[in-house]
């Protein structure tokens, strides 16, 4: 019973996704009226077909498959309004915060730095952006086994913890770049301090040792950063120069600081 329960809601949630995926689709149509009624026969058609589907698979009556449908709905509805009522400072959080992580999220710290490349354009300061990879991440579960996704968030947020320790957080700017991948945006910071912010990092990182059951877990990891003055380069290929910068820190065997400038 519990299988046939478990697959039962795991329809439900496929159902859920669909029904969002249309829901975009329609929004998009502005007022097209054959278009939006389409979408509704798409919905209807996919929602028999997975009721199908369920019925076949758990041997339920198909009025239990609908009250399910209904009940799904009717809780996902019931956590928008639970959004809806969030303070606005929380909201605000969550919109700009990883929702794992002690940093920002990556489009909103993108958003920051093409400003700070305009602010830096006009007034002719120097702007550097660091990549920021952890050392052998994917390697984790081979070493760890069941225990590797544990592991893989202690080792996150530690560095995490130390990255927000060493910045200045009334000016730069820490957020999640891809994966094990951090982004450091550096303002009115040169190539010399942007340098030497990086090996402080690379430092701190290479002392960690954390405590993980019987095994002691130590890391390190591979820095890129780039400089620019003004607005020599857009905030994108500053990005993609830092992580590049990183990649060749990560092919020499990692725990290295790699500066280019422009």
């Amino acid at each position: 019973m519990a299988s046939n329960k478990d697959e039962h809601q795991e329809w439900v949630i496929k159902d859920n996704f669909f029904h969002r995926g249309v829901s975009n689709v329609r929004n998009t149509l502005h007022g097209n009226a054959e278009a939006a009624q389409r979408a509704l026969e798409l919905v209807k058609a996919k929602q028999a077909q997975n009721a199908q589907q369920v019925v076949s698979q758990t041997g339920a009556h198909p009025t239990q498959v609908a009250a399910g449908y209904s009940a799904a709905t009717s809780q996902s509805g019931s956590r928008a309004c639970q959004c809806q009522n969030l303070p606005d400072e929380e909201l605000e959080r969550r919109a700009l915060n990883d929702p794992t992580l002690p940093v920002l999220k990556f489009r909103y710290v993108l958003s920051r730095l093409r400003a700070e490349v305009k602010r830096a354009s006009r007034y002719g300061h120097t702007t550097s952006v660091m990549i920021v990879s952890i050392d052998d991440f994917a390697t984790l579960p081979q070493r760890f086994g069941n225990f590797a996704e544990m592991v893989q968030n202690e080792v996150l947020m530690a560095a995490s913890q130390r990255f927000s320790a060493i910045i200045r957080r009334d000016i730069d700017l820490l957020g999640r770049y891809l994966n094990e991948r951090f982004i450091i945006v550096l303002p009115e910071t040169s190539a010399e301090q942007a340098q030497q912010f990086g090996e402080r990092i690379r430092a701190a990182i290479e002392g960690t040792c954390l405590d993980h059951m019987w095994h002691k877990v130590t890391f390190t990891v591979s820095l890129g950063i780039c400089t620019s003055s003004g607005e020599t380069l857009p905030a994108e290929e500053m990005i993609m120069q830092a992580d590049g910068a990183a990649e060749m820190i990560e092919k020499r065997g990692g725990n290295g600081v790699h500066a280019i400038t422009f």
